[in-house]
């Protein structure tokens, strides 16, 4: 177990931080959830135009549970039960950490909630969407999202793939709960028009919602270089 935590430690310190204040920047824009207000307004808006309202109400309150349980489970359980310190706030590690504006996140960090939150709502928005394009996008995002907190020092590896673990295994079984008991339309829209995933969703609402999130990264390149001119 020693030899494992000593590998954990090594790998994290690895990946973390950079000499680059650009990447510094960008790292510190994307871990930060209001910098991607623009791609959760988009969503909401895809998945009430595409099923009625009470529908897409059906699935919010689904999503909003989805990431109230995840959080509860990680930061209200996890987290306190287990108190292992993040590598920020280790006191055999923490000045061997390069942090970036000072940001070291709570005490504890098993597991990571970025992980756990991106990874479920990337997992059951794939089933949602049954689209592949969207789901290589969402893995995409939660796993470069996850990377920003191996760079910035606030998780281990191992946080951070336990948290991977727990959210996706969180996503799929808050779908299936949906799929089976509360919307049980959700996977039987099965729409003949090609414009359309087997789920009911325009697949050009869907190019939207990833053209969205890949302008959101376009966006936060520009703030970055913005930051290290300045």
């Amino acid at each position: 177990m020693n030899e494992l935590n000593e590998l954990d430690h090594q790998l994290t310190l690895a990946i973390n931080g950079s000499d680059s204040l650009f990447w510094d920047n960008v790292m510190y824009t994307v871990t930060d959830t209001f910098s991607w207000s623009l791609v959760i307004l988009t969503l909401l808006i895809i998945i009430f135009k595409n099923n009625t309202w009470k529908e897409a109400l059906m699935v919010y309150l689904t999503i909003a549970l989805l990431i109230f349980v995840a959080d509860r489970i990680c930061s209200g359980l996890v987290k306190p039960m287990v108190a292992r310190w993040r590598p920020t706030q280790d006191p055999q590690l923490m000045y061997f950490v390069d942090v970036v504006r000072n940001y070291r996140g709570g005490r504890f960090g098993f597991f990571s909630g970025h992980a756990c939150n991106t990874m479920c709502m990337a997992m059951f928005l794939s089933w949602l969407f049954r689209s592949g394009k969207v789901a290589f996008t969402l893995f995409f995002w939660s796993l470069t999202t996850t990377f920003t907190r191996l760079y910035l020092g606030v998780h281990y590896l191992g946080d951070v793939c336990v948290g991977f673990t727990i959210g996706a295994l969180l996503g799929w079984i808050f779908y299936w709960l949906m799929e089976h008991y509360v919307h049980p339309r959700i996977g039987t829209k099965r729409l003949i028009s090609a414009q359309f995933t087997s789920s009911g969703y325009l697949k050009s609402d869907l190019d939207t919602f990833m053209t969205i999130i890949f302008f959101n990264y376009i966006c936060v390149l520009i703030v970055a270089m913005t930051l290290g001119i300045g």
